[in-house]
């Protein structure tokens, strides 16, 4: 009877929690791989691999040949520790099939069954492929940065380990799932969406344009013998139609060159293949023009704005947009989930906020709370002012003026002294008056609220930074130093 009971305290959860697999174990005994500096620990060795990575190209051991050696001890560290976590969980947990504990049968909670543990594996597996390689690479039995460095390109992924601890939350399971199967299906959609209409205007590529490879070049060319003095200065696209196209000048005849892909570039229409990848391209917005102008040149006009014009509409805009909207609706359905789950939303307030913001299921709204309650030893006078709009317009005028000033300023790099140049002086006590408009405000600001209630505030806290770093900036020996990127900043305010 004690048992069938202590099992049915056992099932299911009915909170699901989508973050990293380092809860605390149910038993009253915590396992060493679940203490607090244990994970901590594996955070800072996943930023050390991290940094490891980055620092592992030519150019930087080529610089810091030691960083070579520093690298690899980072990294079997590293490796050393992970492999250690992954067999202690491995033991507490089971590989394949959960372990029993006291004749109690648990959910299936097994190493190689659970996500993060899998993923965790894997970054493992590429840890030591990448150690052994450098190790080899160090020996000299492989050849520095050769094509099997490529078994280090999934060792970034590691950075994922870190991050999560930051995307915990729990929300009923069965939601959960379900928002995954509908954001899930709704994305698979998109992406056939997507290949659809890649694989339509492929198509469509290689029946409108084919092989664009007609260049200008000069009347004394051979076919199988061209260099780059025979082209045409600057290289121009060409057509064989003279009703239609480019039209080559005087001296010149359009002909077909038959070279090389590494020579003439991979993009094109030739085949449905490199058809794909020129669209991709396009699509990207990344040079798509100038292969519009390429089409343009060898063939009748329409065709190239007809083609790129409506294909920058559906891939690059109308696609992109869908993607947005489908990743929008899923978090809209987050939200909504979370809405229903707890009720009517909390006020979000601040203890030396004047309002706070709370909200149901009609929204969000401002409330003023105590209008009157002052923590500074200002009048309240002084207090209305503070908060009239008046005050603020003057304080973003006298900005904007700031930074008109500012940008008017220009210099000559002709190694002259800057104190040489016209209105150097009319600039520099432009700048103490405004610096002196802008502490005013700040020390007005703090009068008001009281250090301590001006402090707790983000924006008071940059504030206070750049009416410091502004202030070290007019004085003589630092002006147009480094500290003028505190004067740059006072736009943001």
């Amino acid at each position: 009877m004690m048992l069938g009971r202590k099992q049915s305290l056992k099932g299911e959860p009915v909170l699901a929690d989508y973050g990293p697999e380092e809860s605390l174990n149910e038993s009253a005994d915590i396992e060493w791989v679940n203490k607090l500096w244990v994970r901590r620990l594996m955070r800072f060795c996943a930023l050390v691999s991290l940094a490891s990575v980055c620092l592992n190209t030519p150019k930087t051991f080529e610089k810091v040949p030691s960083l070579q050696y520093v690298t690899f001890i980072c990294d079997l560290i590293v490796t050393f520790l992970f492999t250690a976590e992954m067999i202690a969980k491995m033991h507490i947990r089971g590989i394949l099939k959960n372990k029993v504990a006291n004749g109690i049968a648990q959910r299936d909670k097994s190493y190689l069954k659970d996500h993060w543990c899998q993923f965790d594996a894997s970054m493992v597996i590429f840890l030591w492929l990448s150690v052994i390689l450098q190790m080899f690479e160090m020996l000299g039995f492989l050849v520095k940065f050769s094509y099997a460095s490529i078994m280090r390109a999934p060792r970034p992924l590691i950075m994922i380990r870190f991050l999560r601890v930051f995307l915990k939350f729990s929300m009923p399971k069965a939601r959960i799932n379900q928002i995954f199967k509908r954001s899930s299906q709704q994305i698979y959609n998109v992406t056939l969406f997507f290949l659809f209409f890649m694989s339509l205007y492929g198509l469509l590529g290689v029946q409108f344009f084919g092989e664009l490879k007609n260049h200008c070049v000069l009347n004394t060319t051979e076919r199988h013998y061209i260099t780059i003095n025979s082209l045409a200065i600057p290289d121009t696209f060409c057509s064989t139609d003279p009703e239609s196209g480019y039209q080559c000048p005087e001296g010149m005849i359009c002909m077909k060159l038959e070279l090389s892909k590494y020579i003439i570039g991979f993009n094109g229409f030739d085949e449905f293949a490199t058809s794909i990848f020129t669209v991709y391209q396009a699509a990207s917005q990344e040079g798509w023009v100038f292969i519009m102008y390429r089409a343009i040149d060898s063939l009748p006009a329409w065709r190239a704005v007809l083609y790129f014009s409506t294909m920058i509409f559906f891939l690059a805009w109308l696609v992109k947009n869908v993607f947005i909207a489908v990743i929008t609706e899923t978090f809209n359905e987050i939200r909504v989930q979370f809405q229903q789950m707890w009720g009517v939303r909390g006020h979000i307030s601040n203890s030396s906020a004047s309002q706070i913001l709370t909200g149901d299921d009609n929204g969000w709204k401002l409330v003023t709370l105590d209008e009157n309650k002052h923590g500074g030893l200002a009048s309240p006078a002084c207090h209305t002012i503070l908060r009239s709009p008046y005050f603020r317009m003057v304080v973003m005028c006298t900005i904007l003026a700031n930074g008109i000033t500012t940008a008017t300023m220009s210099f000559k790099h002709d190694e002259k002294p800057r104190n040489t140049y016209i209105n150097y002086d009319n600039y520099y006590w432009a700048e103490i008056a405004f610096t002196i408009l802008l502490d005013l405000e700040t020390l007005f600001k703090i009068w008001c609220l009281g250090f301590r209630s001006y402090y707790k505030h983000s924006i008071h806290k940059f504030e206070l930074l750049l009416a410091i770093g502004t202030t070290i900036h007019i004085i003589p020996i630092f002006y147009l130093s480094g500290f003028t990127y505190f004067k740059v900043s006072t736009s943001y305010l």
